[in-house]
């Protein structure tokens, strides 16, 4: 896509808002040429401050998208577009939420490969941190998890000081969100370890920025 986009330039392209973002987020944007189609996140038309923000948010998940590719239910990125704007591989789906109350009695082997997935992403250095919000999981129709928005997420070198020392605190954050979903959706999904957990954890993220 991404050579595709810069080898026709100068021909039109179908481009079309999905979603404006509002005064300090991305426009969500579809990008379609001939057969090739992507999703553009972009702050061009935002004010100096944010586009300044934008372009250190583009970065970050352009970042994390790299590490991650490869990984069933993660977008591919196709690069950025210019240097406030991020292209990436449309991921269809509903929300978790949606999905449950559709396929209630399917919940249990998606919530395994929503774990599987969040550890995979873990195992690669990457902690999400803001999947507790439910437009960042979307289930496809075979149950398949795919997680999506990695601006605010975090990449560490696994020699580094930061996988010793935050990491474990932000793996914490991304699994317990997926409590929080299995216990809102699918109660009965929970162990007595993770029940406790959760309560834990419901208590701790009151004293915790990222809810």
């Amino acid at each position: 896509m991404a050579e595709t986009l810069e080898a026709t330039a100068a021909n039109p392209l179908s481009i079309q808002v999905i979603r404006h973002g509002g005064w300090a987020k991305p426009d969500i944007k579809s990008v379609v040429y001939g057969d090739d189609r992507a999703i553009l996140k972009d702050f061009s038309d935002k004010s100096w401050p944010v586009r300044l923000l934008g372009r250190h948010q583009v970065r970050r998940e352009m970042r994390a998208l790299r590490r991650l590719q490869g990984l069933v239910g993660i977008p591919r990125c196709y690069g950025e577009a210019g240097s406030v704007g991020i292209l990436m591989e449309p991921m269809e789906g509903e929300r978790i939420t949606r999905w449950c109350r559709a396929k209630r009695a399917e919940a249990g082997p998606m919530f395994k490969r929503l774990a599987d997935l969040i550890a995979q992403i873990h195992a690669r250095g990457v902690a999400h941190i803001d999947l507790r919000k439910r437009d960042n999981i979307l289930i496809t129709p075979d149950g398949g998890p795919c997680i999506i928005d990695f601006n605010a997420s975090f990449c560490f070198d696994p020699a580094g000081l930061g996988a010793r020392m935050l990491f474990p605190i932000l793996r914490r954050i991304d699994d317990s969100a997926l409590l929080k979903w299995k216990s809102r959706l699918a109660p009965e999904l929970l162990t007595r370890q993770e029940a406790a957990r959760h309560r834990f954890m419901s208590r701790l993220r009151r004293l915790w920025i990222f809810n």
